[in-house]
């Protein structure tokens, strides 16, 4: 029996390594996967896992929604539930990780009596929020919540009672934030939050650069 050295060994071990690793890789769920997995009634999922596979997959769109959002909350706001119910499946067509559009939907649905649909809209609508919040404090540029939409930044304020006073976009480091300044719930009293918005920014320009 062929004795293996014990370079070769260790060689072995490291491709049977990289490979058990490119696999563990492979198995990670797409963005359609995820898709899938929620329609089907699988909520508990890793939702920054899900976020990252839609702006990872060609259908990224981070400004896909703006108008289709805009309707949905006029609809929404009019008390037009069914309306408001149309404009939510046009948003997940293109983004099924719109926060807002969860929201919703989960308070139409209620009003509506489906009470299983309406918990599980807002289990993800909850999530998708937290999700945000993980990613960090917000309170500088090192520690910026990670958004890969701008709609993001709007939804996490409004879910969170936060009113924004003044916005603008900064540059640190050689990444891109949108500053806010935002009023507290309740009170005058305001403080600073920082969004990275280097995807959203990195995906709008590489749309010019194709239109170009």
């Amino acid at each position: 029996m062929a004795i293996i050295s014990r370079g070769a060994g260790v060689a072995l071990l490291l491709v049977g390594q990289a490979l058990l690793w490119g696999n563990a890789r492979a198995a990670e769920p797409s963005y359609d996967d995820y898709v899938a997995q929620v329609k089907a009634g699988k909520i508990e999922i890793d939702y920054t896992a899900f976020r990252l596979a839609y702006a990872a997959s060609p259908k990224y769109a981070p400004y896909g929604t703006i108008e289709i959002v805009s309707k949905l909350k006029k609809a929404y706001a009019a008390g037009d539930c069914p309306s408001a119910m149309a404009h939510a499946k046009e948003v997940f067509e293109i983004n099924f990780v719109q926060m807002e559009a969860h929201k919703i939907a989960a308070v139409c649905l209620k009003k509506a009596g489906n009470e299983e649909e309406a918990r599980r809209e807002y289990a993800m609508s909850l999530g998708l929020f937290s999700s945000v919040l993980k990613s960090g404090d917000g309170k500088s540029p090192e520690t910026a919540f990670v958004v890969i939409a701008v709609d993001e930044e709007y939804s996490v304020l409004e879910t969170a009672s936060l009113t924004p006073v003044k916005q603008a976009l900064v540059n640190h480091g050689g990444s891109a934030f949108d500053r806010f300044e935002v009023k507290l719930p309740d009170s005058e009293r305001t403080v600073t939050l920082f969004f990275n918005v280097d995807r959203p920014h990195a995906q709008l320009a590489r749309t010019l650069q194709k239109q170009q």
